[in-house]
This record gives C-alpha cells, structure tokens and sequence, in this order.
C-alpha cells in the first residue's frame, strides 16, 4: 500500500503551500485566488493526515507497551519537544515565556494533537484480538469526540483541534481493514461521491462551519477521505509518484520544517516592495524548496526528528516481550 505514502505526502505538503499563502495573507498580502483554493482544500487536509495515522494504531497496539510509548515518544514527542522549544527561542516573536504558546502548540498543534491520541489509543489495546469490537470502539470514540466538540464551549484550541481532528485518527483505526476492499467499489459509486463532495465542498466556502473543526464539517471530510483512497491507488506510478512517496515518509521533516522556514522567508522579504503574487510565490515555492532541502539533508539530522539511541532502546524493549 505504497499510496499511503502518497497521500501523506501530498497532504503534508498542502499544509505548506496553505502556509506559504496564509502567513502573507495575515500581513495584508494575500492572493484571492490562492485563498480561496486552500478553503476547497481545508475540510480535508488535516483530517487526512489525522486518519492515515490512525490507520496504524491497531498494528501499533499490538507492541508491549513499553515499546508502544517508547516508539510514539521518539518519533512524535521527541521532534515535538525539540522544535516547540527551538521555535520558542528562536523564531517566534512572544519568545518562551508566552505561556499561551506552550498551551496551543501554535503551528505545532497536529503533533500534540497526535501525541494525545495515541496516549488515548490505549483504550483499545484490550480489543487488539478481537477486530470487530476494535472497529466498533473506535467509531464510538470518533461519534464521541465529535459530539463532545460540537456541544462543549472550551476556550483552548489545542482541546478543539485535538477532539476535532483526533475523531479522524480513531475513524482511520477503525478502517484499517477495509480498505483494501474499499478501493475495489464500483465507479458508480464513487462518481456519486465525487459529486457529493464538490458540492459540499463548494457549499462550504460561504462558512467555516462547514469547512473544519464542527459537526457539519465532519460529513465533507469522510466523503473527501472516502474518495481520496479510491482515488489514491490508481495514480499512475512515475518520478512524481515516487517523490510524494518520498515526502510521505518524511512528512514529520516536512511538517515541523515547513513553518519556521515560510516566516524566514517573509521576514526577509518584508518590505521588499514586492506585489502581492509574487510575495506570496516567493513564500510558496521558497518554503517548498528549503523544506524539502531539510528532508534531504536528514541522514545527516537526525536527532532533530528522532531521539538518539532510539533503535537501541526499541530493541532492548522488544527482546524483553
């Protein structure tokens, strides 16, 4: 299932040209156009990448514990740790000290969110041997956490995002084993549903509401989810195909990379008198192509995305099962 790759790559790479047209935007340089496609593309980039990983926790589960934490803390809490404090100090303007910013994560957020859904994750281990009390757990919990979103005011966006989002890992940990013969509906079908989420799609440029983290959103995101792994399997295989793949298995490089590169970016070329097109290309296609330079460069990092000594330890705590 090497498509699962490709469509982590393209969804975490979404996720930088969504930054590089938002931060101008923000600073009163934005592009319409651009704008506008990122909210097309909105109810289902985050919600992806938040069911792709959950589509790895009943596999994850089946680990000892301890190697079920030492794995999820040294490939998501490790790199989470080292760039939360590293964008604090170095980048972000209200410096360590701003405690808001240890609450929410700011750009951050998906990684935090992540963490607490595998921590939450453990509810399930009891099921890993019966499958279908697994399945139907986890869409409980996805219908649980979307409920308690939309009928609980809390003023914390990490909470939010993590109840809105999270649904989506426990939905993907409740699809693991279908989608192999998901792929295989009929076109009928998936015409219809394609339809359906152009229009829901469309109808949601008009309210935010009906693009991300509400109740009304969620429908548009499982059809979106639904037709993108229909579609995802029949991509032709290529160069093209190959570097998403690429950027998929690197999406945490690409993620907590992306971020701080785009703001250099701006920062640097603030003032510099240029129209907003090209402000926000600049921005764009300089963010995607230091990011990925970083990816290159990660033989050579990485304990900026690993902890050191991880496949010791990993070993060590598997020999002991």
């Amino acid at each position: 299932m090497q498509w699962m790759d490709l469509l982590r790559g393209v969804a975490v790479l979404l996720v930088v040209v969504l930054h590089g047209a938002d931060i101008p935007r923000v600073n009163g340089m934005g592009v319409e156009a651009w704008s506008r496609l990122n909210l097309y593309l909105e109810p289902f980039r985050m919600p992806l990448l938040m069911f792709l990983s959950g589509t790895l926790l009943p596999r994850s589960l089946t680990k000892p514990l301890g190697l079920y934490l030492w794995g999820k803390f040294a490939a998501v809490g490790w790199p989470m740790m080292v760039w939360l404090i590293g964008f604090a100090v170095l980048i972000y303007r209200g410096g360590p000290g701003d405690p808001v910013y240890w609450q929410t994560g700011d750009y951050l957020w998906f990684l935090m969110a992540l963490t607490l859904c595998y921590l939450a994750g453990l509810v399930l281990k009891p099921a890993t041997s019966r499958p279908s009390v697994l399945v139907v757990l986890a869409v409980g919990i996805f219908v649980l956490m979307l409920i308690t979103r939309h009928y609980t005011e809390i003023e914390n966006s990490l909470v939010t995002r993590t109840l809105y989002y999270g649904a989506f890992f426990f939905l993907g940990a409740a699809c693991a084993r279908i989608l192999t013969r998901w792929v295989k509906a009929p076109w009928l079908l998936i015409s219809a549903l394609a339809l359906a989420v152009a229009w829901l799609a469309h109808h949601g440029l008009e309210s935010r509401d009906f693009r991300a983290g509400t109740l009304f959103a969620a429908p548009t995101a499982v059809l979106g989810i639904a037709l993108i792994l229909w579609v995802a399997p029949r991509i032709p295989t290529g160069r093209i195909h190959r570097f998403l793949q690429w950027a998929g298995r690197n999406s945490i490089v690409v993620y907590v990379a992306h971020f701080p590169i785009i703001i250099l970016i701006h920062r640097a070329i603030s003032g510099s008198g240029l129209e907003p097109v090209a402000y926000v290309a600049v921005c764009t296609i300089g963010g995607l192509a230091l990011t990925l330079l970083v990816v290159w460069l990660r033989p050579w990092t990485r304990w900026l995305y690993t902890v050191p000594g991880n496949r010791t330890v990993a070993a060590r705590l598997a020999a002991q099962r």
